[in-house]
């Protein structure tokens, strides 16, 4: 009984005898075959996609940048490139008389703008007149007219309506400032230049002769100072 735990039964004519193996051949034959191997799995794509996509938003970022800096750009020099080519005086004065609106025109500084009474929400329009009760064109006294030096906008339209003294820096001494008052025409010639502080309110003063006082903002801001243009009657 002991004997058939050791021998199998023949398979072609041949008898094997389990007592004649070795353990190790065993161990041997088993080791000898071969083993499949981890193939390798292939890299998610995830990181390169987010490396990717980092790389395009810094891409648009850095366009926005320019594009935006060139904006800029084109905005705050506007009305400067605006003033390149004024329009001759003639033509202007007809212009401003079909039109009918009280306007202030200074060729040197590339202004044709109406001048409007109310109240600082009136410089989003136009020119102001500040003070009516000390002097206007038709009546004498100081013709204080005032305007913004530069205000932002999203289209260089805008930028160019509302900086309407932005070239007023621009302005000589004798350079002729024409002002349409009350359906008639009256021409200055520019006598003073100056800076004053934001609180030299004396400019905006009553004058005994005829006087025009033109004014805006420096171009530090309303907090640091006024560029003034003073004329006289030239006619």
């Amino acid at each position: 009984m002991k004997n058939s735990q050791y021998k199998s039964a023949s398979q072609h004519g041949r008898s094997i005898d389990l007592r004649n193996y070795d353990a190790k051949q065993v161990q041997h034959t088993e080791s000898s075959v071969p083993q499949a191997k981890n193939s390798p799995q292939p890299q998610k794509p995830a990181k390169k996609k987010k490396n990717t996509l980092i790389t395009i938003l810094l891409i648009v970022f850095a366009f926005g940048l320019i594009a935006g800096g060139v904006y800029i750009f084109i905005l705050m020099h506007t009305p400067k490139i605006q003033k390149a080519s004024p329009q001759k005086v003639q033509s202007v004065l007809e212009e401003i008389k079909k039109s009918d609106k009280n306007t202030l025109f200074i060729a040197s500084a590339g202004v044709y703008t109406p001048v409007l009474e109310g109240g600082p929400e009136q410089l989003d329009n136009g020119l102001l007149h500040r003070v009516p009760k000390n002097g206007d064109p038709e009546a004498g006294g100081n013709f204080v007219v005032s305007g913004h030096s530069f205000v932002w906008g999203y289209t260089p339209k805008q930028v160019r309506e509302k900086s309407v003294f932005y070239n007023l820096s621009d302005v000589k001494m004798g350079d002729e400032i024409i002002a349409y008052w009350n359906k008639k025409f009256y021409h200055y010639k520019v006598t003073e230049l100056k800076t004053v502080k934001p609180n030299a309110i004396e400019i905006e003063n009553k004058t005994k002769d005829p006087t025009l006082t033109v004014y805006t903002c420096t171009p530090g801001g309303s907090a640091d100072g006024r560029v003034v243009v003073i004329a006289k009657p030239s006619i």
